[in-house]
């Protein structure tokens, strides 16, 4: 019985007409899913060329001259390219400001690579968002002294008493610092001062952030599979595996003496995230959850402070005003109290001109379309879509004064000519994407913002700060990030602080 394949080997117009037909159907299919409707690439495809990788490389590795290329010929009209999240259309600031309550643009990340084993914390669930907004943010007042305790202590234990100037790696110490000061608001006193979890944690932080840009690299058909090999991604499960083991202890401590409260009818001891998710959500894995807040928390946090002080040792002549602006304000308030960190506004402005001059991502407002949207131009974006809106806008001339220049003052300035509500650290704007905008700009900017500055008291008045000589820290471009310089040592030195900050009240 003849086969079609047989039909067309010994017919030549059946064989002529497969041929026409294929290439037609590749054809057809190669332009339905190259339609990239009104908007230009920034990295094309070339004709026939099937796979991202190339153009993907291209964006990863030169994001820089792309997105200096695309803010000079596309200025503020949108424009789509492949990146190592997927193909996003990239909006200008204006149309963050104008999609920022959408509710079918929904914050999750598609492409966070959660699935993969020891990934977890990835996924980024919006009952983290819930429980900072309900339990921390309203009770920063009275978390001031917690904090400003933690920071005491952990300082002195990573940076030491030595009067004598030494080197740190500031990534690798101010995460350690800032994952133990977090942890005593989000997991209590105890856990925050075990050394294994706070390395473990901070670790992983550091790890699991290389292991994912890595494998983002590779095609998406791959990634579930070449993670098993590469041995980044076998270092971030053991390290989430030592993390698991160090808090396990404590969550078996834990309720055991929540059984016994109960049992003797008196309130749960605890008031800590661990509780907080507890009373939130029946099922949910407190493990994975600790491990989520240290992603988005440790990793931000240490991250903005790391650039504070670099962009202060290249500047030290405004260490004396940040200085001498912490004893009055600290004096006058009667210590460190939610006004007077309110009215420190010298650091508010440093930290907030540090943001703006290397966020840690060049890509913010990320969404996916739930639904067909209406853009503020009268198109459709297509449900499962993705919009970015990027961030070099801040950089240039038509929003700041000398904008590539370190200003400390630029925002105490704008706060005393009439736009104080675009001027604070925890303020959101088009003109400032550092925490995002909208419905799900950062919800832990205002603890964020909070315990920088408690941080930055305690190193600014007890420690003096300088670059090694010949030393400029750099910053690097990967894709839609913005790496701060991981290499770069500073030098540090116990000094006599005019003000006492250990005996403050608060």
């Amino acid at each position: 019985m003849s086969t079609y394949i047989d039909i067309v080997l010994g017919n030549p117009q059946y064989a002529v007409f497969t041929t026409i037909s294929l290439i037609a159907i590749l054809i057809t299919n190669y332009s339905f899913f190259a339609k990239d409707d009104k908007y230009p690439v920034l990295n094309p495809k070339k004709p026939f060329e099937w796979s991202n990788t190339r153009v993907v490389k291209q964006f990863t590795e030169n994001s820089k001259s792309l997105l200096a290329h695309a803010r000079s010929v596309y200025g503020e009209k949108p424009y789509r390219v492949y990146t190592d999240v997927g193909k996003v259309l990239v909006i200008p600031p204006s149309w963050v400001h104008a999609l920022r309550g959408k509710k079918e643009l929904n914050f999750r990340i598609p492409d966070s690579l959660s699935f993969i084993p020891g990934f977890d914390g990835f996924s980024f669930h919006s009952n983290i968002g819930t429980v900072v907004t309900k339990y921390v943010t309203k009770s920063l007042s009275k978390l001031t002294g917690p904090l400003s305790e933690e920071a005491s202590l952990s300082i002195r234990d990573r940076l030491t008493d030595s009067t004598e100037w030494h080197s740190i790696n500031p990534p690798k110490e101010i995460i350690r610092i800032v994952s133990r000061v977090s942890s005593r608001i989000f997991m209590g006193k105890e856990l925050c001062r075990d050394e294994g979890w706070t390395k473990a944690s901070s670790d992983y932080t550091m790890v699991a952030f290389g292991s994912l840009a890595l494998v983002r690299e590779y095609p998406r058909w791959l990634r579930p599979y070449i993670h098993w090999f590469l041995p980044c991604c076998k270092e971030a499960r053991r390290k989430l595996n030592e993390a698991r083991e160090c808090l396990q202890p404590h969550l078996d401590r834990r309720a055991v003496i929540k059984q016994q409260a109960l049992a003797q009818g008196q309130p749960y001891p605890f008031d800590d995230a661990i509780e907080w998710f507890n009373k939130e959500y029946d099922a949910h894995d407190p493990a994975t959850q600790q491990i989520a807040i240290s992603i988005v928390a440790y990793h931000t946090t240490s991250d903005l402070l790391c650039e504070t002080l670099f962009n202060l040792c290249r500047h030290p002549e405004f260490f004396k005003p940040l200085r001498d602006e912490l004893v009055t304000v600290l004096s006058r308030e009667g210590g460190m109290t939610k006004a007077a960190l309110y009215n420190l506004k010298l650091m508010d402005s440093v930290i907030k001109e540090s943001q703006r001059l290397r966020p840690i991502l060049l890509g913010v407002f990320r969404r996916v379309a739930l639904a067909n949207v209406t853009l503020p131009n009268g198109d459709i974006l297509r449900k499962g879509d993705r919009v970015i809106g990027e961030t070099t806008h801040m950089w240039g001339p038509e929003l700041y004064d000398n904008a590539l220049e370190f200003d400390p003052y630029r925002f105490v300035r704008m706060r005393e000519s009439g736009e104080e509500h675009k001027a604070h650290l925890v303020s959101t704007s088009p003109d400032h994407l550092g925490f995002g905008h909208g419905v799900h700009a950062c919800p832990g900017r205002f603890l964020a913002a909070n315990e920088i500055k408690i941080l930055l008291c305690h190193l600014l008045l007890k420690y003096d700060w300088k670059l090694p000589e010949g030393a400029e820290p750099k910053s690097s471009f990967v894709g839609f990030r913005l790496d701060g310089d991981k290499s770069t040592n500073l030098l540090v030195r116990r000094r006599t602080e005019e003000l006492d900050l250990d005996s403050l009240s608060f």
